[in-house]
């Protein structure tokens, strides 16, 4: 008898290592799911409010004028604020009315609303970075996902 209990212990002790190494596992998972989702939700964010101020940027006149901002003002102005949140690749596309007077890439019909006789005239900047997994990379290779942060501003100057 007391040989068959031994037996039980320790098989009962083999049971419970088990166990704790499938816990174990699946909190590490869990763990670090949560990191990296808030990674993911903090690079998207960054995206986007780099997006607003490049839009915001380049529908105020330049001070003291009523000349708007090039684009390549608005890429700086998008890349500084990345930058300063230690954020690089990022990618800043502008677009501009077709009418618009300064140098910016322009997208026919797509940028200005017509009701009744007043046209509404609107700057979109789009900041794009491919994502990278922060946690166990090399199992998530073929993940490939773009992030990307758009703002679209109305022009309110006076031309």
């Amino acid at each position: 008898m007391r040989i068959a209990k031994r037996s039980q212990g320790n098989v009962e002790r083999g049971v419970t290592t088990v166990e704790g190494a499938i816990v174990l596992v699946v909190f590490f998972m869990l763990l670090l799911g949560v990191i990296e989702d808030g990674n993911f939700l903090s690079m998207r964010q960054v995206l986007t409010n780099a997006a607003r101020e490049g839009a915001r940027f380049a529908v105020l006149p330049i001070q003291g004028t009523n000349t708007l901002p090039n684009e390549s003002d608005v890429v700086t102005k998008v890349n500084n604020y990345l930058t300063a949140a230690h954020v690089t690749g990022a990618t800043t596309t502008t677009l501009c009315p077709t009418a618009a007077p300064e140098a910016c890439t322009t997208k026919n019909g797509t940028m200005s609303v017509t009701t009744g006789s007043i046209t509404t005239e609107y700057t979109k900047v789009t900041v794009s970075k491919p994502y990278s997994i922060i946690t166990a990379r090399g199992f998530f290779n073929q993940i490939a996902i773009t992030l990307e942060g758009e703002a679209l501003m109305r022009r309110e100057t006076s031309q």
